[in-house]
């Protein structure tokens, strides 16, 4: 593997999320959550063409307008968060029996046709504003990460991807050293700590060598439980 020859080392000293804004069990499902100022609606489902146009046109048809949205695609999969708000008041919608309506319609514009998962409605956390951490953590808790298909028989599989990774527990020092080795793309080192950090493990050293599109990175971790008080993550 010929790589440039320039490493960078890294200590995660940066909390990404408070106690306050930990999220609990319900994440990474669908839901909507009302604010001051907007409603933010939460997605995830099947991609396919037209997804983004039935959304937009649900949302109309209910007299939303839209005032900012992030949206992520992977693996056959999408998800996103829209920032709402009533198109007369520009205020955020909080009447109950509309706030139902809208996750009704979007889930069924959700399901669309032979979805291989079900789409999930819960009310989004409170507090928790990071809107790219929120999508990654949708995502996750939706599994893009798997690839899937239906065979002739329909059944369905798993396509496994392929990046080279080991893990080594260090029983002396009591932390685990994970070695990736994968093609390198926008955001990869951020979506492995956000990974690792939704497994309940903190980062407290790590290496990354990149180039000619390959990254490979070493990670040394541990658990919430082993590192009590210190916090470490990315």
């Amino acid at each position: 593997m010929c790589m440039d020859p320039k490493f960078f080392q890294f200590l995660v000293t940066q909390t990404l999320e408070n106690d306050e804004v930990l999220l609990p069990s319900l994440r990474g499902t669908v839901g909507l959550m009302p604010s001051e100022e907007h409603t933010s609606i939460e997605l995830s489902g099947t991609d396919r063409p037209g997804l983004l146009s039935e959304v937009c046109a649900v949302l109309a048809d209910l007299h939303c307008n839209v005032v900012n949205a992030a949206i992520w695609t992977h693996n056959a999969r999408a998800a996103a968060v829209v920032h709402v708000v009533d198109d007369i008041t520009d205020c955020a919608i909080e009447d109950p029996k509309r706030l139902a309506t809208i996750k009704k319609l979007l889930r069924n514009v959700l399901k669309g046709n032979n979805d291989l998962k079900t789409a999930k409605m819960t009310l989004s956390p409170p507090g928790f504003t990071h809107r790219e951490r929120r999508l990654h953590q949708i995502m996750f808790d939706d599994r893009d990460y798997v690839k899937v298909r239906k065979t002739e028989q329909g059944n369905i599989e798993d396509l496994k991807s392929g990046p080279c990774i080991t893990v080594y527990y260090c029983s002396e020092k009591d932390y685990t050293v994970i070695t990736m080795r994968s093609r390198d793309r926008p955001k990869l080192l951020f979506d492995i700590v956000c990974t690792l950090t939704d497994m309940q493990y903190v980062v407290f050293h790590g290496v990354v060598h990149t180039g000619k599109n390959e990254a490979y990175q070493v990670m040394l971790i541990s658990t919430w439980t082993v590192l009590d008080g210190f916090s470490t993550v990315y």
